[in-house]
Protein backbone atom coordinates (compact mmCIF):
# COMPACT_ATOMS: atom_id res chain seq x y z
CA UNK A 1 0.00 0.00 0.00
CA UNK A 2 0.66 3.66 -0.85
CA UNK A 3 2.92 5.02 2.41
CA UNK A 4 0.83 8.05 1.70
CA UNK A 5 -2.63 6.40 1.22
CA UNK A 6 -1.78 4.48 4.31
CA UNK A 7 -1.68 7.04 6.15
CA UNK A 8 -4.65 8.66 5.35
CA UNK A 9 -7.04 5.41 6.52
CA UNK A 10 -5.33 5.73 9.03
CA UNK A 11 -6.61 9.15 9.60
CA UNK A 12 -9.90 8.45 9.14
CA UNK A 13 -10.16 5.95 10.84
CA UNK A 14 -8.99 7.52 14.02
CA UNK A 15 -10.97 10.86 13.47
CA UNK A 16 -14.24 9.42 11.73
CA UNK A 17 -14.24 5.72 12.56
CA UNK A 18 -14.33 4.68 9.36
CA UNK A 19 -12.18 2.01 8.34
CA UNK A 20 -11.25 1.34 4.30
CA UNK A 21 -8.68 -0.91 4.82
CA UNK A 22 -10.52 -3.67 2.76
CA UNK A 23 -11.07 -1.42 0.04
CA UNK A 24 -9.66 -1.76 -3.29
CA UNK A 25 -6.13 -0.20 -3.31
CA UNK A 26 -6.58 0.98 -6.80
CA UNK A 27 -9.98 2.40 -6.72
CA UNK A 28 -9.01 4.20 -3.32
CA UNK A 29 -5.87 5.75 -5.04
CA UNK A 30 -8.18 6.81 -7.75
CA UNK A 31 -10.47 8.58 -6.34
CA UNK A 32 -8.39 10.25 -3.70
CA UNK A 33 -5.98 11.54 -7.10
CA UNK A 34 -9.52 12.97 -8.26
CA UNK A 35 -10.13 14.82 -4.39
CA UNK A 36 -6.72 16.33 -5.20
CA UNK A 37 -7.42 17.58 -8.23
CA UNK A 38 -10.27 19.41 -6.66
CA UNK A 39 -8.72 20.79 -4.16
CA UNK A 40 -5.44 21.47 -6.16
CA UNK A 41 -3.23 19.44 -4.21
CA UNK A 42 -0.12 18.39 -6.26
CA UNK A 43 1.62 16.14 -3.94
CA UNK A 44 0.47 13.72 -1.08
CA UNK A 45 2.51 15.77 1.11
CA UNK A 46 0.15 19.09 0.32
CA UNK A 47 -2.59 16.88 0.31
CA UNK A 48 -2.27 15.51 4.17
CA UNK A 49 -1.55 19.49 5.60
CA UNK A 50 -5.06 19.93 3.79
CA UNK A 51 -6.37 17.17 5.62
CA UNK A 52 -5.29 17.63 8.95
CA UNK A 53 -5.91 21.24 8.80
CA UNK A 54 -9.32 21.52 7.87
CA UNK A 55 -11.49 20.05 9.94
CA UNK A 56 -14.57 19.09 6.85
CA UNK A 57 -12.14 18.03 4.98
CA UNK A 58 -12.08 14.56 6.27
CA UNK A 59 -15.56 14.28 6.00
CA UNK A 60 -15.50 15.32 2.44
CA UNK A 61 -12.90 12.69 1.35
CA UNK A 62 -14.85 10.02 2.96
CA UNK A 63 -18.18 10.94 0.58
CA UNK A 64 -15.59 10.51 -2.40
CA UNK A 65 -14.31 7.22 -1.19
CA UNK A 66 -18.20 6.08 -1.03
CA UNK A 67 -18.87 7.82 -3.93
CA UNK A 68 -21.96 5.69 -5.52
CA UNK A 69 -23.13 5.97 -9.48
CA UNK A 70 -26.85 4.61 -9.60
CA UNK A 71 -30.28 5.80 -11.36
CA UNK A 72 -33.62 4.58 -10.99
CA UNK A 73 -34.68 0.89 -11.86
CA UNK A 74 -30.97 0.33 -12.42
CA UNK A 75 -30.70 -3.30 -13.89
CA UNK A 76 -34.84 -3.50 -15.04
CA UNK A 77 -35.12 -6.96 -15.04
CA UNK A 78 -34.24 -7.05 -11.25
CA UNK A 79 -36.64 -4.85 -9.92
CA UNK A 80 -39.38 -6.22 -12.49
CA UNK A 81 -38.25 -9.67 -10.40
CA UNK A 82 -38.68 -8.00 -7.11
CA UNK A 83 -42.24 -6.44 -7.96
CA UNK A 84 -43.53 -8.84 -10.04
CA UNK A 85 -42.56 -11.82 -8.44
CA UNK A 86 -40.84 -11.50 -5.08
CA UNK A 87 -42.71 -8.71 -2.94
CA UNK A 88 -46.29 -10.76 -4.21
CA UNK A 89 -44.55 -13.74 -2.76
CA UNK A 90 -43.77 -12.28 0.31
CA UNK A 91 -46.62 -10.46 1.04
CA UNK A 92 -48.67 -13.51 0.86
CA UNK A 93 -45.93 -15.82 3.11
CA UNK A 94 -46.76 -12.80 5.47
CA UNK A 95 -50.43 -13.51 5.24
CA UNK A 96 -50.27 -16.83 6.04
CA UNK A 97 -48.16 -16.22 8.95
CA UNK A 98 -50.63 -13.48 10.56
CA UNK A 99 -48.09 -11.00 10.25
CA UNK A 100 -49.13 -7.61 8.34
CA UNK A 101 -44.75 -6.08 8.35
CA UNK A 102 -42.43 -5.71 6.03
CA UNK A 103 -38.66 -5.04 6.34
CA UNK A 104 -36.09 -3.58 3.92
CA UNK A 105 -32.53 -2.56 3.90
CA UNK A 106 -31.30 -0.83 1.03
CA UNK A 107 -27.31 -1.17 2.01
CA UNK A 108 -25.12 1.30 -0.10
CA UNK A 109 -27.85 3.14 -0.77
CA UNK A 110 -25.63 6.37 -2.33
CA UNK A 111 -28.61 9.07 -3.49
CA UNK A 112 -31.41 7.01 -2.39
CA UNK A 113 -32.69 6.18 -6.24
CA UNK A 114 -33.15 1.93 -5.30
CA UNK A 115 -34.31 2.64 -2.21
CA UNK A 116 -37.08 5.27 -3.62
CA UNK A 117 -37.32 2.16 -6.44
CA UNK A 118 -38.22 -0.34 -3.65
CA UNK A 119 -40.53 2.01 -2.37
CA UNK A 120 -42.51 2.88 -5.71
CA UNK A 121 -43.07 -1.29 -6.17
CA UNK A 122 -43.68 -2.23 -2.32
CA UNK A 123 -46.45 0.74 -2.85
CA UNK A 124 -47.42 -0.39 -6.14
CA UNK A 125 -47.80 -3.91 -4.22
CA UNK A 126 -49.36 -3.18 -1.06
CA UNK A 127 -52.53 -1.26 -3.02
CA UNK A 128 -53.94 -4.11 -4.09
CA UNK A 129 -53.97 -5.94 -0.73
CA UNK A 130 -57.08 -5.33 1.76
CA UNK A 131 -56.29 -4.33 5.28
CA UNK A 132 -53.15 -2.35 7.00
CA UNK A 133 -49.77 -3.17 6.44
CA UNK A 134 -46.48 -1.79 7.82
CA UNK A 135 -43.63 -0.90 5.90
CA UNK A 136 -40.23 0.52 6.79
CA UNK A 137 -37.65 0.79 4.04
CA UNK A 138 -34.41 1.54 5.69
CA UNK A 139 -31.86 2.93 3.73
CA UNK A 140 -28.04 3.55 4.55
CA UNK A 141 -24.64 5.05 3.40
CA UNK A 142 -21.28 6.46 4.64
CA UNK A 143 -21.79 8.81 1.94
CA UNK A 144 -22.94 12.07 3.10
CA UNK A 145 -23.14 13.98 0.25
CA UNK A 146 -25.29 11.26 -1.38
CA UNK A 147 -27.86 11.18 1.86
CA UNK A 148 -28.21 14.51 1.67
CA UNK A 149 -29.15 13.59 -2.06
CA UNK A 150 -31.23 11.52 -0.91
CA UNK A 151 -33.14 13.25 1.40
CA UNK A 152 -34.07 16.18 -0.77
CA UNK A 153 -35.04 13.70 -3.26
CA UNK A 154 -34.64 16.05 -5.92
CA UNK A 155 -33.22 13.86 -9.39
CA UNK A 156 -32.21 15.14 -12.86
CA UNK A 157 -33.90 13.81 -15.90
CA UNK A 158 -31.37 11.22 -16.99
CA UNK A 159 -32.04 9.20 -13.49
CA UNK A 160 -35.16 8.28 -14.96
CA UNK A 161 -34.11 6.56 -18.14
CA UNK A 162 -35.41 3.13 -17.09
CA UNK A 163 -38.66 4.90 -15.03
CA UNK A 164 -42.09 4.27 -16.59
CA UNK A 165 -44.00 7.09 -17.35
CA UNK A 166 -46.48 5.53 -15.40
CA UNK A 167 -44.14 5.59 -12.13
CA UNK A 168 -42.68 8.94 -13.37
CA UNK A 169 -46.10 10.68 -13.24
CA UNK A 170 -48.03 9.44 -10.13
CA UNK A 171 -44.67 9.45 -7.49
CA UNK A 172 -43.03 12.57 -9.08
CA UNK A 173 -43.41 15.97 -9.08
CA UNK A 174 -41.85 17.94 -12.25
CA UNK A 175 -39.29 20.30 -11.41
CA UNK A 176 -37.04 22.84 -14.14
CA UNK A 177 -33.84 20.59 -14.12
CA UNK A 178 -35.85 17.50 -13.76
CA UNK A 179 -38.15 15.43 -10.65
CA UNK A 180 -38.43 15.32 -7.10
CA UNK A 181 -40.05 12.92 -5.29
CA UNK A 182 -43.45 13.49 -3.68
CA UNK A 183 -43.94 13.70 -0.41
CA UNK A 184 -45.84 10.43 0.26
CA UNK A 185 -42.51 8.39 -1.60
CA UNK A 186 -40.75 10.23 0.77
CA UNK A 187 -42.08 9.48 3.84
CA UNK A 188 -41.71 5.84 2.99
CA UNK A 189 -37.54 5.17 3.02
CA UNK A 190 -35.57 6.12 6.16
CA UNK A 191 -32.17 7.44 5.29
CA UNK A 192 -29.22 6.91 7.60
CA UNK A 193 -25.81 7.21 8.27
CA UNK A 194 -24.15 3.53 8.35
CA UNK A 195 -20.52 2.09 7.72
CA UNK A 196 -21.89 -1.10 6.29
CA UNK A 197 -17.98 -2.77 6.77
CA UNK A 198 -18.06 -1.93 10.53
CA UNK A 199 -18.75 -4.92 13.11
CA UNK A 200 -20.24 -2.34 16.00
CA UNK A 201 -23.52 -3.03 14.39
CA UNK A 202 -25.29 -5.70 12.25
CA UNK A 203 -27.64 -3.41 10.47
CA UNK A 204 -28.52 0.09 10.74
CA UNK A 205 -29.25 1.97 14.39
CA UNK A 206 -32.81 3.17 13.23
CA UNK A 207 -33.78 -0.03 12.70
CA UNK A 208 -33.36 -1.70 15.92
CA UNK A 209 -32.89 -4.91 15.02
CA UNK A 210 -32.00 -7.02 11.93
CA UNK A 211 -34.46 -9.32 10.69
CA UNK A 212 -34.75 -8.40 7.12
CA UNK A 213 -37.42 -9.29 4.37
CA UNK A 214 -35.38 -8.32 1.62
CA UNK A 215 -31.99 -6.76 1.34
CA UNK A 216 -30.58 -5.06 -1.35
CA UNK A 217 -26.44 -4.58 -1.35
CA UNK A 218 -25.98 -4.02 -4.84
CA UNK A 219 -22.63 -2.83 -6.67
CA UNK A 220 -21.42 -2.11 -3.39
CA UNK A 221 -19.07 -5.51 -2.79
CA UNK A 222 -17.02 -4.97 -5.90
CA UNK A 223 -15.24 -2.70 -4.02
CA UNK A 224 -13.57 -4.21 -1.54
CA UNK A 225 -11.04 -6.83 -1.21
CA UNK A 226 -11.87 -10.66 -0.63
CA UNK A 227 -11.04 -10.66 3.41
CA UNK A 228 -13.69 -7.61 3.61
CA UNK A 229 -15.92 -8.77 0.84
CA UNK A 230 -16.64 -11.91 3.43
CA UNK A 231 -17.32 -10.57 6.64
CA UNK A 232 -19.75 -8.32 5.45
CA UNK A 233 -21.31 -11.01 3.20
CA UNK A 234 -21.47 -12.96 7.29
CA UNK A 235 -22.97 -9.14 8.39
CA UNK A 236 -25.81 -9.71 5.81
CA UNK A 237 -26.81 -12.84 6.46
CA UNK A 238 -27.54 -12.50 10.18
CA UNK A 239 -29.50 -9.22 9.18
CA UNK A 240 -31.77 -11.37 7.12
CA UNK A 241 -34.79 -12.64 9.02
CA UNK A 242 -36.03 -16.53 8.54
CA UNK A 243 -36.24 -16.86 4.68
CA UNK A 244 -35.45 -13.57 4.21
CA UNK A 245 -34.30 -12.01 0.50
CA UNK A 246 -30.56 -10.97 -0.50
CA UNK A 247 -30.22 -9.33 -3.76
CA UNK A 248 -26.56 -8.49 -4.87
CA UNK A 249 -24.93 -6.80 -8.02
CA UNK A 250 -24.48 -7.82 -11.67
CA UNK A 251 -20.91 -8.88 -10.68
CA UNK A 252 -21.03 -9.69 -7.22
CA UNK A 253 -21.81 -13.97 -6.09
CA UNK A 254 -22.04 -15.67 -2.84
CA UNK A 255 -18.72 -16.60 -0.85
CA UNK A 256 -18.09 -20.63 -1.30
CA UNK A 257 -18.70 -20.64 2.63
CA UNK A 258 -22.17 -19.19 2.64
CA UNK A 259 -23.87 -20.55 -0.67
CA UNK A 260 -25.18 -23.80 1.45
CA UNK A 261 -26.63 -21.14 3.87
CA UNK A 262 -29.04 -20.12 0.62
CA UNK A 263 -31.10 -21.07 -1.98
CA UNK A 264 -30.75 -19.71 -5.47
CA UNK A 265 -33.88 -17.75 -6.71
CA UNK A 266 -32.55 -16.46 -9.96
CA UNK A 267 -28.73 -16.06 -10.55
CA UNK A 268 -28.88 -14.17 -13.54
CA UNK A 269 -30.57 -11.16 -11.14
CA UNK A 270 -28.30 -12.07 -8.57
CA UNK A 271 -30.98 -13.34 -5.75
CA UNK A 272 -31.17 -15.60 -3.26
CA UNK A 273 -33.49 -16.87 -0.24
CA UNK A 274 -31.65 -17.60 2.83
CA UNK A 275 -31.86 -21.10 3.61
CA UNK A 276 -34.48 -22.40 6.66
CA UNK A 277 -32.13 -23.97 9.12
Amino acid sequence: MDSGLNHIIEYLKLQRGMDFCGYRLSTLQRRLSVRMSQVGALSSAAYWERLISDPAEPDRLIDVFGVNVSHFFRDPLVFEMIGQRLLPELIESKIEAGNREIRVWSAGCGGGEEAYSLAILLHQTLKKQQGSWRSYIFASDINGQALQQAAQAYYPREKFKDTRLTFLDKYFEPTDNGFAARQFLREMVQFSSDDLTSLERMSPAESIYGSFDLILCRNVLIYFDAELRERVFEKLYHALGCSGILVLGNAEVLPNQLAEKFKTIDVGCRIWRKASR
